[in-house]
């Protein structure tokens, strides 16, 4: 499966295997297979840019767990930052502070915040905001990561970005007709295409179109919600390193 999705996408794609390293759980499976593979990929100074939500807080779990068994000693000068907006204006957890608190401390590093909402109601206020001296240097620090981990979410109605209070009612029913998904929060339709121009100049983070920079653009997911966010990331190619679970290659194998 790999193999054939590798080829269909054009991208380095690794299905983990069921139970991978005695685990039951897939998101575990993944995640932890994605944490040896983070661990091979650190060098001295390594920028490494993070998103923010279920995928990524569980990622930053395995670090840790698996740094404690293999005594790891991160390379020196390592910076972790946050890819995208990090408040949210909801009761809703999105764990964007645990999970870059892991890695940091993993890594030993200084996290590298980005306490903005994730979106803004008005364009002019976010372009202000992201104009401050030090909120520009973080984004060009996210711009500028030698590695990026995220994940895609999807338009469902319990959707994490729909429980957060930036989108209106009318805005979430537009999503849910147009959008297949959204990574470092900007929705996308099926061909990895911006479905919403307003609102994407209203979101604080990395563009879409400089993740396909990043030498290390690596997308994590498991779960068959999933499919369609990933196949848009995919086609849109955002990402040029993919790790996922049998059940959603499966699922990606024929779509």
């Amino acid at each position: 499966m790999s193999e054939k999705l590798s080829e269909k996408y054009q991208a380095d794609v690794v299905v983990v295997p069921d139970r991978y390293d005695g685990f039951e759980d897939p998101l575990e499976a993944v995640t932890a297979y994605a944490a040896n593979y983070l661990f091979s990929l650190v060098e001295e100074n390594t920028t490494i840019g993070i998103g923010w939500g279920k995928t990524i807080n569980e990622l930053s779990k395995q670090l840790i767990k698996l740094s404690k068994e293999e005594s790891y000693q991160a390379p020196t000068g390592v910076n972790v930052v946050q890819l995208k907006g990090s408040v949210s204006l909801s009761h809703a957890e999105t764990y964007a502070y645990q999970a870059i608190n892991n890695f940091s401390n993993v890594m030993n590093a200084r996290p590298q915040y980005l306490p903005l909402p994730t979106i803004f109601d008005e364009v002019e206020t976010k372009e202000i905001v992201e104009s401050d001296r030090f909120m520009s240097r973080i984004l060009k620090l996210g711009r500028e990561a030698d590695i990026a981990v995220f994940s895609a979410g999807t338009v469902r109605k319990n959707a994490l970005l729909f429980q957060l209070d930036y989108l209106t009612d009318s805005e979430k029913e537009s999503l849910r007709k147009h959008a297949t998904g959204d990574i470092v929060s900007r929705f996308i339709d099926s061909e990895g295409k911006i479905v919403d121009e307003e609102l994407n100049k209203r979101t604080v983070g990395i563009q879409l179109e400089e993740l396909k920079d990043i030498k290390h653009s690596i997308l994590i997911a498991s779960g068959t919600n999933k499919v369609n966010g990933v196949h848009a990331t995919l086609t849109g190619g955002y990402c040029n390193h993919v790790i996922i679970d049998t059940l959603l290659a499966q699922n990606l194998l024929v779509r």
